[in-house]
């Protein structure tokens, strides 16, 4: 099964206290996924800076960035997602197991405190059954991680460096 509900499904806006860059390099780190990631239990890369995924209790997601959609000021990220896969995760073991897909625009911009996010839900595809309505799905799921986003991110933004 395969369909496309096409277009931006969600968009939230969120002050960070996080410099772009900080917020540029955590889009990509297994760690700041998973301080908002659905019952998170484990993340790890991929291929460093260009792809990672993280586990929750459902399932398995790749994040991956289309390096030609990508800007100094927004990184666009292709996230497929497989649910109920078991390790190991690999980037072909997820594509070939995968429910759905997704993409999401994080623009960035500088603001007096760190940097506005706006974010994008958009162009969610089935690749399989979904055992649920995908499209409600990804809006609820948008709307209950952007207020874990904020204080992870932020916290982690003030942490020093290692």
């Amino acid at each position: 099964m395969s369909g496309s509900t096409g277009g931006v499904v969600h968009t939230e806006v969120m002050q960070l206290r996080a410099t772009p860059a900080q917020v540029r390099e955590f889009i990509m780190t297994p760690e700041r996924i998973l301080d908002y990631y659905p019952d998170p239990q484990e993340g790890g890369v991929l291929e460093p800076g260009r792809a990672i995924y993280c586990r929750g209790g459902a399932g398995v997601s790749l994040l991956e960035r289309i390096e030609p959609e990508c800007t100094e000021s927004c990184v666009v990220i292709k996230v497929t997602t497989a649910i109920g896969l078991e390790a190991p995760y690999t980037r072909e073991r997820i594509e070939s197991h995968a429910t759905f897909t997704m993409v999401e625009d994080w623009e960035l911009a500088a603001s007096g405190t760190g940097t506005t996010l706006t974010k994008t839900w958009r162009d969610v595809t089935a690749t399989a059954p979904a055992p649920f309505p995908l499209e409600d799905a990804v809006r609820q799921g948008a709307i209950h991680e952007s207020d874990a986003l904020i204080q992870g991110w932020s916290r982690a933004a003030q942490q020093p460096a290692s």
